[in-house]
Parts: C-alpha cells; structure tokens; sequence
C-alpha cells in the first residue's frame, strides 16, 4: 500500500524553527512514525531551503495515474496540471520517472516558473526478511538500487515479500535564478527522505501483514470453533495443538468426572493416535472410520475421520487437519433407505402391473388417445393415434403432417386455458379411409400436487355415422315441421274463408236482435252464443301455430348448427356461403322446436332471396343493455339478396304476406313473429334493394 499525504497540507510555510539546518531537517524525518508524515514534513523543508512551491506526485500502480498526494503553496489548477498517467511516455514527468534523473521539467504554457523534478522510488541495499532467509537475491529494493538509466514501473511488486512498490516525483519550483548548491542540497534532502521512507514502507507491510494474519487466524478459529463436527490439529508427532469444542468432548477430560469418564478420554486419544499413525504410514487413505465414547452421555458414536495433510512452503509436512463426521445417524439411516428400497421394489413391481394394465385398456378402447405434458408436448399415443398422425411411419404423408400440426395447435390452446375440460370438433384425414373424418375431441387435465397442470388426456370419436342418424332425425323433424306448417296454412286458409262470412252472420244477427220478440229470444240466444264459438274456433285456427308449449333450457348455438347442418346441401347446390359466427352464450330458457322452426323460415327466405348465389352470415352473441343491468341473446340473419322494400317491409311479419308468388304461402314470418313474442324477444330489420337484409332477434336473459 503506498503512503498516502494530505494534499495541500499548507497554504503558507509554518517555520518552528528560523536556524534549521540539514541535521534538524534530517531529525524532523527521522521523527516520523508514519510513512504518509515523511512529505509534509519534506515538502516545508523543501520550502525552507528557499523553493516557493513545491508538491509531491505519486504513481498509483492499480490503475496506471499519476497525480499529486501533496502539495505546499499550490493551488489547484497547479495541481491538475501536473496529472498524468503511466502510459503517457512523452510526458516529461514520465520520463523523469522512468530515467530516475532529476532535471528540469519545460513549461508547456511558455510562462511562469519551471519546476525541478527529483525521482524517489522504494530501493535499498539490504534485502527484505524473506529474501535474507532464503538467499534470494530478486529483492525489489536492491533492485531498484541497482538501477542506474531505467525503472520498469510495471513489475514494482516484491516477489520474495509480495510487497508493492511505491514511486514519486519530488517538484520544486525554480526561481529566476538555478543555484545548484541549492538543487544539490534539495537532492540531498530527497535521498535522506526517500531512505526513511523506503524504512517505514516496509516496517508497515510487515506491520499490515502480521494483522492480515491475525484477522485470518481469528476468523479460521471461529469457523472452527462453531462447526458442529469435531475439528482436530496435530504436528508431525501427532500431538493436538489446537481443536474445537466439540472435539473437547471426547479428547479432553471435562471437570468433574470420575474415572471411567478418564479412562474414556485416554481410550479416545489412544484410538485416534493409532488412526492418525495407520493413515500416515499407508499414505492412502484420507478418511477412516473410528468408534469413540462420548464421555457425557457414555454411548459410542461412529465417526468417519477425514484428513489433509498441512505443508510449509518448502512442502515439509507439518502436521494434520482432521475433521471427523458423525456418521451414527447416517447409518442407521442407510439401513432405513435399505429397507425403503425394498419396499420401492415392491410399489414399484405394482406400479408396473398397474400400467400394463392400463396399456391393455388403452389398446382395446376403439379411439385415438392421445396424452400429452404440461407444454403441450405429445408423450403417449395408441395405436389408432399412431396411425392418424403417422409417428410410427417412416415417412409421413402430407395429410397426416396437417392432421399433426392441427393437433398440436388444438393441444396448445387447450393446455394453456383455464378450462379443466374441452369439447371441439377436429376434421383429420383417415388413413385407412381416405377420407377426412370429422371427430369429437374431448380432452381433460391431471393436474399435480400443487395444483399445476401435469399432462392432459384427449379422446378422438369418429362421429360420422353418428351425425348422419342426426341428420336423418333432424330432416325427418324438419319434415313434421313443414307438415304443420301446411297445415297451419290450409287451416289459416280455410279459417280466413270462413271468417268473412261469419263476420257477416255476426253482423246479422246483431242488428237482428232489435227486431226478435220475447217468445224467439232464447232461440235467438242460442243463435248468437253458437256463433261466437264459431268465431273462437276460427281464431284457433288462424293461430294453429301458438300451441302451448313447454319452455326448457337449451343451446342456441347448437340449435343453429343443426339447421345449417340441415340445409347445408340446398345452401351448396345455390352457390351460398355460409359464415358461422358463434359466441359464447349462457344457458337460454324457451323452445327448441320453435327456434329451429324460426330460424328454418329465416334461412329459407335468404336462400330464395339469393337466386345467384352469395353470402349467409348467421351470428349469435350475450350482449348488455346501455344500464349494464339487463344481459341478451342477440341472434343475427344476415344475406346479400335482393333486398326488401319499404313497403313490404310494413307488413312483412302480416299473415298471407308474400313475394314469392305462387310458391309462399306468407306465413313464415307471421311465424316468426308470434314464436318471437311467445319469448318476449324484439325484431329489428334492416334491408337494402340489391344489397342485402339484415333480421336482428333479441331475447332477454332471464337470472
């Protein structure tokens, strides 16, 4: 560590003495006990002798600056100027340095007074302890005495000792006038400076090494001391020069113990001795067991000693660090893993049947399985997944590629939602068939003990024929519906000829009332009643359609599916595209049967709307009133027909109306209308001649 100085120590020469001479100015340096008191007291003397200024720059050999550590009657801009580094070769202060020659140092502004530079590095001609020891002759200080033109400045670092180097520059600044016996006397100064300098240099490296190693000897003895395991150093004759306490336990006889708890100690040391003495002369071994008593509690407790070996710097052996572990516990805790050992064999021969098991009900289900980890990454398929998805093929066929990356896309979302389970539809190619086929994956997760997903089983059903006995179903439903509907409509047609001639006899036989006497008015009571019950069955017909039904939870999106599904050949064959829209909806309280009748009148009119072909776009969604307190069912039929015309749009939802012609019978959205209402919903329509129409159906939530 090089000495460190108070930079302008002051700003004026304090003189304590006016007759100073070279004797007192060598007492006054000789009085230091510090290295940092040498330059204060150099740089007055340096003063004294009659240099106005004066300051002393030292190389800082950790990172490569010089810059000034003391400074008499300089300010600081004359300090900065003189900051250099160790790189800076044409810098005339280094130069000095390197050529350890005093000399003149030029001004590089051109005025004012130059400053006369005087080299002090750490040299001596007397070698260091170490190498006085040993007989080396690589002491750094004699060295750097040795050293007549150049000072290596990157290599100032003791290798017998260790001990850093310093290197400074003594400045003074020169009068008008040089007087050599001056700049001799300001050299002489230097070299006694540098002498006592060089002496507490390293009188404080031996001082700053012996506490570094007293630091580290009293934190090695606290680690000792608080390691729980007993620690034990020996010389080379095997005697204890120092152990920890809980060593003490078992090698030294505690106060107030009888005789057995001594001879217990005499037999502890006399086992360790002799382990100490079998690992010493087989030079083998590192660690031995060895029994010893505990002389408290008076039980024997297993150690495993392990050993090493302490070396001087020559490599003599100069004793042994033992550390011994108590290894009771692990033992008997050996004994205990062997037994669990056992027992996991058993579990495990269970474990085994318990998956061949489950393999042979996998094998023998009839559908694809597939297992796959938390990232979604397949580690099980059967033999029908095998064959979907072509893992046990050499070559994989491009459908069988996309049918991969389709599941792997589905696997991916479905392992990274919240949802515990999943119903979706996946359409793969069949190898075996040759066709695509579309099946039901239904999926569900495993999850850990900390409640985190672990792997995620999926179950692929062909749902072919399956959908086709549904579809069978659904058009043989259809068919029932459009057998009511004609006869909705021939009853509403006979009801509706009926009705105008009964609106007469009604009309008749009111004003017939005035003129019919008291003999004829039960006969003409009778009359009038039977002709209101004609009326009410009348009515009855013309509203066939509002039978009272059952109202029951069911899906509407599943309900828009089914009639698609229905019409999606007469959709096809007229060049429609259907675009399903599909929200998320909660349950809805009504009747099944009425909306798919509904929604059959709605998709029936957009196709005969589209004669050219063109876009159907049905979507559902729950949307919330403006008040946030009301939730709906919005149900949209969107087409790019011909259009509506205002006109018909007043009375489009009126029975027997049409466009059609012969083909209507006008009552389909009449139906409409009244299965709306039966549901307390709304009809919102929208239309444009040659663009399209728009029919929104809103139904409340009821919670």
């Amino acid at each position: 560590m090089a000495p460190v100085a108070s930079p302008r120590i002051l700003e004026k020469p304090v003189l304590l003495m006016h007759d100073r001479t070279g004797d007192a100015a060598a007492l006054r340096l000789l009085s230091a006990e510090r290295s940092e008191e040498i330059f204060p007291i150099l740089l007055e003397e340096v003063v004294k002798i009659g240099f106005p200024r004066a300051l002393v720059l030292e190389v800082d050999f950790e990172n490569g600056e010089v810059k000034a550590t003391a400074s008499l009657n300089c300010d600081k801009n004359e300090i900065e100027r003189f900051r250099t580094s160790l790189w800076a070769r044409d810098n005339p202060i280094m130069a000095v340095l390197q050529g350890l020659n005093a000399g003149v140092l030029p001004n590089p502004s051109g005025k004012g007074a130059s400053f006369y530079a005087y080299p002090m590095i750490y040299r001596s001609r007397t070698r260091c302890w170490e190498a006085e020891r040993e007989r080396r002759e690589d002491c750094l200080a004699v060295q750097n005495a040795r050293l007549s033109r150049h000072l290596p400045l990157e290599g100032q670092i003791c290798t017998a000792c260790g001990m850093r180097a310093y290197a400074t520059l003594l400045l003074a600044q020169l009068g008008k006038e040089r007087d050599s016996a001056r700049l001799d006397q300001l050299g002489n100064l230097a070299e006694r400076a540098n002498n006592y300098l060089a002496r507490l240099f390293k009188i404080e490296h031996y001082f700053n090494r012996m506490r570094d190693m007293e630091v580290t000897i009293s934190r090695l003895s606290a680690v000792m001391q608080s390691m729980a395991d007993p620690v034990i150093f020996t010389d080379d004759q095997h005697r204890v020069v120092i152990q920890n306490r809980a060593a003490e336990r078992f090698f030294r006889v505690p106060e107030g113990i009888g005789d057995g708890g001594r001879r217990a100690v005499e037999l502890n040391n006399l086992l360790f001795s002799a382990a100490l003495s079998s690992m010493m002369v087989s030079g083998k071994d590192s660690s031995r067991d060895l029994t010893l008593v505990d002389v408290m509690e008076g039980e024997e407790v297993l150690f495993e000693a392990v050993c090493a070996p302490t070396q001087s710097a020559d490599g003599t052996r100069t004793g042994m660090v033992t550390v011994m572990r108590d290894v009771t516990d692990l033992r008997r805790a050996d004994m205990e893993v062997r037994a669990n050992l056992d027992k996991l064999r058993i579990a495990e021969e269970i474990v085994r049947q318990e998956r061949d098991r489950l393999n042979l009900v996998i094998e023998n289900v009839g559908d694809p399985i597939i297992v796959a980890d938390n990232s979604a990454k397949i580690v099980l398929l059967d033999t029908l997944a095998k064959e979907l998805f072509g893992i046990s093929e050499g070559s994989k066929h491009p459908q069988v590629m996309k049918n991969l990356a389709k599941l792997d896309a589905y696997l991916t979302a479905f392992t990274f939602s919240f949802a515990d389970k999943d119903n979706r539809s996946l359409r793969l190619y069949n190898p075996s068939s040759q066709s695509e086929v579309e099946y039901a994956a239904r999926s569900g997760k495993i999850y850990d003990a900390r409640g985190q997903v672990s792997y995620t089983v999926t179950v692929l059903r062909d749902f072919t024929a399956w959908r086709k006995l549904e579809q069978l179903q659904m058009e043989r439903r259809m068919l029932e519906i459009e057998k009511f509907a004609a006869t909705g409509k021939l009853a509403g047609t006979i009801a509706h000829e009926i009705n105008n001639p009964m609106e007469a006899i009604k009309n008749a036989i009111y004003i017939l009332g005035e003129k019919v006497g008291p003999e004829s008015r039960q006969v003409y009571d009778v009359l009038k009643n039977e002709t209101e019950r004609v009326t009410r069955i009348v009515r009855q017909m013309l509203g066939l359609y509002r039978n009272v039904v059952q109202f029951d939870s069911f899906d509407i999106n599943g309900v828009v599916e089914d009639t698609l599904a229905l019409f999606a050949r007469p959709l096809a064959k007229a060049g429609i595209v259907v675009d399903k829209r599909l929200g998320e909806l909660p349950a809805f309280k009504g009747s099944g049967d009425q909306f798919r009748q509904l929604l059959s009148n709605l998709v029936v009119n957009s196709r005969d709307s589209m004669n050219s072909g063109g876009k159907l776009v049905i979507r559902t969604r729950a949307i919330r009133s403006m008040d946030g307190l009301r939730r709906w069912v919005s149900l949209s039929v969107v087409d790019t027909g011909c259009g509506i015309s205002r006109e018909i749009q007043k009375s489009m939802f009126e029975p027997f109306v049409t466009t059609k012609g012969g083909k209507g019978t006008g009552l389909g959205l009449w139906i409409v209308k009244g299965i709306v209402e039966n549901h307390t919903g709304r009809i919102r329509v929208r239309s444009v001649i040659g663009k399209g129409t728009i029919i929104n159906l809103l139904f409340p939530i009821s919670t």
